[in-house]
């Protein structure tokens, strides 16, 4: 009974857990796509690419002048060539550190999802909190036309449109309600473990505004370990491919040979043979002209690489400062409103309708749904000037959007 009691009692705390951003974020890492590079990473690390010294072994026999008497034998050694060993190694290890640096482009996209995701719940969380409030002001304005019904304030047109208002509201709090869904469905498949864990990121919870030109500063300087590392090692990766397929000839061989009838001759039946390969002539040029073209074509995309770049920080950072000056200006114009004295003097005015206090609330409500969605933008830019700047994947991790950096 006892036992039953305490699971009982553990059983909100399961249920009812907060899901932090640390944890959404640090989840990332244990995506299928980031999985599926570690475990390619373990194979390459026992070396399986090893090349043998030997690369043939063969065992021959034919009939010398079509006599079964005199039967030949011999076991040819096939060396493996030097030079290809040497650069399918080079190759390979070319290879791993080509796919390291692609997990890290590709956790770099996943966590630019998981902040986007992030944001676009404390945006939608202020949202709902906003429509809330429209459908409480809507309430208490219909109140307050019905208690003056037989007064010259109340006007029937005014009544009939609060209340249709009322029904919109209710409806669009609604609609809200099922993007919420949509957006928690997608947080849980993205880490399934938030399905027992209430979620209740903010946007009061993120870095402030002001704060992110800081955090800018202190990073002016592009990471190299990203996209354009990622296009140079892709171009050492097709040079490596090129010379292995320059070295991929057969160097020659080592034979033993035994022939039974010539003991009968008095002769030593053993004689070793040698071939050596000159190599005037390379089967591989086809095959080397494509891998040439493969380094063309990776030369060509680190200058893509690059200019995108370049080109996308500087239009980000312009698009911030554009979002930061809108913000800014907007929350200029709302406290020079001088909201609190223009209530207290609508409330000394004893002629005063009680109804415009309420309807000047709504009116501030719109301009903090502007407020918000501007908000919402500058993170969405402030995320996308981290993921062109290399900094999303970056160990040991950081949470850009906690105002603590944890």
């Amino acid at each position: 009974m006892r036992l039953l009691v305490s699971c009982f009692l553990l059983l909100p705390s399961t249920l009812y857990a907060q899901l932090t951003m640390e944890d959404f974020l640090r989840s990332a890492a244990e995506s299928s796509a980031i999985q599926a590079f570690d475990k390619q990473n373990d194979f390459l690390e026992s070396n399986p690419y090893k090349l043998p010294v030997i690369n043939g072994l063969e065992f021959r026999t034919e009939s010398n002048q079509l006599d079964l008497d005199r039967q030949d034998y011999a076991l040819r050694l096939k060396p493996a060539n030097p030079w290809e060993v040497k650069r399918n190694k080079e190759y390979f290890q070319t290879y791993q550190q080509t796919l390291q640096l692609d997990r890290q482009r590709e956790l770099k996209n996943t966590l630019k999802t998981y902040y986007e995701t992030i944001i676009d719940w404390a945006y939608l969380d202020e949202l709902k909190n906003l429509k809330q409030e429209e459908n409480e002001i809507v309430k208490t304005s219909i109140e307050i036309l019905e208690a003056q019904r037989f007064s010259n304030f109340f006007d029937a047109n005014d009544y009939a449109e609060l209340k249709i208002d009322q029904v919109e509201k209710l409806v669009e709090q609604e609609e809200l309600s099922f993007e919420e869904d949509a957006q928690r469905s997608k947080i849980e498949m993205l880490y399934p473990s938030a399905r027992n864990q209430v979620i209740s990121w903010t946007l009061g919870d993120l870095i402030p505004i002001e704060n992110i030109q800081f955090m800018i500063e202190d990073h002016p300087t592009v990471n190299g370990s990203g996209e354009v590392a990622y296009r140079q090692k892709k171009i050492e990766l097709a040079q490596s491919e090129w010379a292995l397929e320059k070295s991929n000839i057969n160097v020659g061989y080592l034979q033993a040979q035994y022939q039974d009838y010539r003991i009968e001759q008095d002769r030593k039946p053993w004689s070793i043979g040698l071939g050596i390969t000159i190599p005037i002539f390379n089967p591989n040029k086809g095959d080397m002209a494509k891998r040439k073209l493969e380094v063309i074509e990776a030369e060509s995309d680190l200058l893509d690489a690059r200019n995108e770049q370049q080109e996308g920080l500087a239009l980000i950072e312009k698009k911030l400062q554009t979002l930061a000056t809108r913000y800014h200006n907007l929350q200029n114009r709302l406290d020079n409103l001088d909201v609190p004295s223009l209530t207290a003097n609508l409330q000394k005015i004893e002629s005063s309708n009680p109804i415009t206090m309420v309807q000047l609330r709504g009116s501030l409500i719109k301009s903090r749904s502007i407020a918000a969605r501007l908000k919402k933008e500058i993170y969405l830019a402030y995320i996308d000037y981290l993921w062109y700047s290399e900094l999303l994947q970056q160990q040991p991790f950081q949470n850009y959007l906690d105002p603590k950096f944890n």
